[in-house]
C-alpha cells in the first residue's frame, strides 16, 4: 500500500492556503519589519552610517537578509495551526481510527508544515530581490542564490521542528492565538532584525545569539550582503569584522567568532534534537 504522507501533507497545504487570513497572519511579522523600515528604520540606520557612500544598498541587503530569517519562523507557525485545529475539532481522532497509521499523520503534518515554509521563504526572497534591485542594488550571483536557497532550506527545517513541538502542546484556539502573537510580535527583536546589534543592550544581544533564529539571519546576511560589500571595499570601516559584527552579520561568543560552519551546525542540531523530543513527546502520549 502507498504511503498516505504525501496525500495527507498536500490536504494540508491546501486548507492552509484556502484560508487568506491565515496566510496574512503567517507573514504579518515580516510584513511588520518591512514597514517599519520603509517609514523610518531604513532612514536611520543609514545616517548611523553615513560615512559610507550608498550605504543605504548595504542596509537594504541587511534588512531583506533580516526578513527572509523570520518568515521560516512564523510561516511553519502558521502551518502548524492545521494540526492544532484538526486537534480542536476532533479530526485527529478520526484519523487514528482510519487506515491511516501515527507515523503517515505526523509525517503529513511535518512535511506540510516544510512545504509552506518553504513557499512563503521563495515567496519574500522574491521580494526581497525585487525591492533590493529596485533601489539600485543587485541581484544574487548564482552562487549566493544557491546558498540562500541551502539557508532556506534549513532554516525551514529547524523551525518546523520547533513549531510542531510546540503545536503538540497547544489544545485549544486561544493558546494557539496568544503563542502566536507573542511569537509574532517579538521574533524581529529577538532575532536582532529591527535594530543593528551595536545599538541594543548587552544583555539584548546576548539573547539575540542563543535564538536559533538569529543564526539563520546572520547566515542569510552574509550571503545577502555579500556583493554589496564587496562593492564598497574600499569605503567600509578598515575593522570590517567590528562593522559585521555591530551589524549582526557575525557572532561572537567571548572572543570566539562564530564561523558559518557553525551556525549551520546550530540550526541542523535545533532540527534533531526538537525533532526527537516531539517523537518521543508522540510515543509518551500513545502509550
Amino acid at each position: 500500500m502507498n504511503s498516505c504522507i504525501i496525500p495527507f501533507a498536500a490536504r494540508n497545504v491546501k486548507v492552509f492556503f484556502r484560508d487568506k487570513a491565515s496566510v496574512v497572519f503567517s507573514m504579518f511579522a515580516a510584513l511588520i519589519v518591512i514597514a517599519l523600515y520603509f517609514l523610518f528604520l531604513g532612514d536611520m540606520i543609514s545616517q548611523s552610517y553615513s560615512e559610507i557612500p550608498d550605504a543605504r544598498i548595504i542596509i537594504d541587503s541587511w534588512a531583506m537578509a533580516g526578513v527572509m530569517a523570520v518568515v521560516p519562523v512564523t510561516a511553519t507557525l502558521g502551518a502548524v495551526g492545521i494540526m492544532i485545529q484538526d486537534k480542536i475539532t476532533g479530526a485527529v481522532r478520526d484519523l487514528t481510527v482510519s487506515p491511516m497509521k501515527r507515523y503517515e499523520i505526523v509525517g503529513g503534518y511535518v512535511l506540510s508544515t516544510f512545504i509552506v515554509g518553504i513557499l512563503l521563504s521563495f515567496l519574500a526572497l522574491a521580494f526581497a530581490e525585487a525591492y533590493i534591485v529596485s533601489n539600485g542594488g543587485s541581484l544574487l550571483g548564482a552562487a549566493q542564490f544557491a546558498a540562500v536557497i541551502g539557508i532556506i532550506l534549513l532554516s525551514v527545517m529547524s523551525a518546523s521542528a520547533v513549531m510542531f513541538l510546540i503545536a503538540l502542546f497547544i489544545t485549544s484556539n486561544n493558546s494557539y492565538s496568544m503563542i502566536s502573537s507573542i511569537i509574532g510580535t517579538l521574533i524581529g527583536f529577538i532575532t536582532g532584525v529591527f535594530i543593528p546589534m551595536s545599538m541594543l543592550p548587552a544583555a539584548m544581544c546576548s539573547l539575540i545569539k542563543i535564538v536559533p533564529a538569529s543564526h539563520s539571519a546572520s547566515l542569510f546576511r552574509q550571503v545577502m550582503m555579500e556583493k554589496p560589500m564587496e562593492a564598497m571595499a574600499g569605503m567600509l570601516p578598515e575593522d570590517i569584522t567590528q562593522f559585521e559584527l555591530d551589524m549582526g552579520v557575525r557572532f561572537e561568543f567571548g572572543d570566539t567568532l562564530i564561523t558559518p560552519e557553525i551556525s549551520v551546525l546550530i540550526l541542523a542540531a535545533v532540527a534533531a534534537v526538537f525533532f526527537v523530543i516531539a517523537v518521543l513527546r508522540i510515543s509518551m502520549k500513545r502509550q
